[in-house]
């Protein structure tokens, strides 16, 4: 009797788990199945529109103002914005000189013409500066490049970081602001008068 007890106590444990593993399997493929229906559709939030190797230059009175190409767009109608990877946004000053700016990432506001990088952001100016940072917004109407991330500058004789910083397109200058820390290569101080 001792072995038989022993027999139906393992048949009743060994009957237990497998009841427990059905209706643990049932109640998760349930809880799947609610989690799919509480997921908005799909088409609620895809792009409109779907581009690979985009590219799109901005043409005024029959110059080109700027140039982006990335490797992949996808266009938001309702929200006039475009999502943008592998991307590089070409700026055509008036002087005929070119900024050149690219990042892993950007968002095209289409409406104001705004564009955002970020993700190992670099802009190149001439005279040979470049801008390194995470994130940058190119304000179209301003005609001006900030970041509000740490910047660094680096230019032929210079090598300047802060914790912001600012690239004026109309005037080409340049402002860091916010523990600003600058090396200046080759600079010669020099003072007049005095006995």
């Amino acid at each position: 009797m001792r072995g038989g007890g022993r027999l139906i106590f393992w048949a009743v444990l060994a009957g237990a788990v497998v009841v427990l593993g059905v209706f643990s399997h049932a109640f998760l493929k349930a809880q799947k199945a609610k989690t799919k229906e509480d997921a908005p559709a799909a088409a609620s939030v895809d792009s409109d529109i779907r581009l690979t190797d985009m590219d799109y230059t901005e043409v005024q009175e029959g110059k080109p103002l700027w140039r982006i190409k990335a490797k992949e767009a996808k266009y938001y109608e309702k929200e006039q914005k475009t999502l943008l990877s592998g991307v590089t946004l070409t700026l055509f000053m008036e002087n005929n000189q070119e900024v050149h700016l690219a990042g892993d990432y950007g968002l095209f506001h289409t409406g104001r013409k705004d564009v955002e990088l970020w993700g190992h952001v670099t802009a190149r100016a001439p005279q040979g500066y470049e801008l390194q940072t995470d994130r940058v917004l190119y304000e179209h109407s301003a005609q001006t490049i900030r970041s509000q991330s740490p910047v660094r500058f680096l230019g032929p004789q210079v090598d300047v970081a802060g914790t912001e910083g600012r690239y004026d397109l109309t005037t080409a200058t340049i402002s860091v602001e916010g523990e600003v820390r600058a090396l200046v290569r080759g600079f010669l101080w020099k003072t007049t008068g005095g006995s």
